[in-house]
C-alpha cells in the first residue's frame, strides 16, 4: 500500500489523478500483425470501464471498443463483432470471458491505483522486488474479492492484476492480467510527461502471450473533455 501510494505521489497525487473522469489521447500507432501495419490513432477513456480506440490504417478505419463488460470490434472494412457475441454459443466453443479489470484507464494506469486503494473489494499483496526490461521493480499483486465468492474458483485468475513499480522513479513500467484461455496480458509504460500536473505515460506497448500485439506512442492527450457513454457504441 506504500508503495502504490507513493507511485501517486509522484504521478501528482491521488486528488489530482480522482478528478480525470475521462481523456482523449491521439498519437500513432503499430499493430503488430503479419505484415505490420501502423497509422494515426485516438483513444478515449470513461472512467475505469469504457475505452475505445480508433486507428485510422492505411485499408480503412480499424474500430475497438470495451464497454459493460462486452468487447466489440469494428473491421477495416465494417465488419463488426462483438463478444460475448448476441447469440448462443455452443458448449465446445465457450470459455470464460472476462475483460480487464480497469480497461478505461489503458493509456492512465495510475487511475486504476487510486481505485485499488479506496475500495475495500481490493485485497494488495506485496510480491518482492523482480526484473522488468532489466530494470528492478517492486511486484504488487492487486485481487478483487467479490461478495461470496469462494477462496478459489475457476475466474479466480480473471480477477487478479499485478502492477510493476520502479523501484528507484516509483513510476508505474507494467501491469499484468490473464485473458481468456489463461493467455498472459502485459501492458508497458514509459516515456512519462507531465500533462495537467500529472504523468502520463506516452510510449504504451500491449504483449499477449509474450507477443507484441500493439505499440501507441502518443502526442498529445486531453483530460475532462465530457465523454458520454454513447461514444462507446459501434455502428
Amino acid at each position: 500500500m506504500n508503495v502504490l501510494n507513493q507511485a501517486l505521489t509522484v504521478a501528482g497525487g491521488m486528488a489530482a489523478i480522482k478528478a480525470v473522469a475521462d481523456y482523449t489521447a491521439t498519437g500513432n500507432i503499430t499493430y503488430h500483425w503479419n505484415p505490420e501495419v501502423q497509422g494515426s490513432v485516438t483513444v478515449r477513456g470513461l472512467g475505469l470501464g469504457q475505452i475505445r480506440v480508433d486507428a485510422n490504417l492505411p485499408r480503412g478505419v480499424h474500430s475497438s471498443v470495451i464497454s459493460d463488460g462486452q468487447t466489440s470490434t469494428k473491421a477495416e472494412d465494417g465488419t463488426l463483432s462483438q463478444y460475448p457475441p448476441p447469440y448462443p454459443v455452443p458448449s465446445s466453443d465457450a470459455f470464460p470471458y472476462q475483460p480487464s479489470m480497469f480497461p478505461g484507464s489503458f493509456v492512465f494506469p495510475h487511475a486504476q491505483l487510486v481505485a485499488v486503494l479506496n475500495s475495500p473489494r481490493f485485497s494488495v499483496s506485496y510480491k518482492g522486488i523482480a526484473q522488468v526490461d532489466g530494470r528492478s521493480v517492486h511486484d504488487i499483486q492487486v485481487q478483487r474479492v467479490l461478495p461470496g465468492q469462494a477462496q478459489t474458483d475457476s475466474m479466480t485468475e480473471y480477477h487478479i492484476m499485478e502492477f510493476f513499480v520502479d523501484t528507484a522513479t516509483l513510476q508505474v513500467v507494467m501491469s499484468q492480467d490473464s485473458i481468456p484461455k489463461h493467455i498472459v496480458h502485459q501492458i508497458r509504460y514509459s516515456d512519462y510527461r507531465p500533462v495537467n500536473g500529472v504523468a502520463v505515460p506516452f510510449s504504451i506497448s500491449e504483449l499477449m502471450g509474450g507477443q507484441k500485439t500493439r505499440d501507441i506512442q502518443l502526442t498529445q492527450i486531453s483530460f475532462n473533455t465530457g465523454l458520454q457513454d454513447t461514444a462507446f457504441a459501434l455502428q
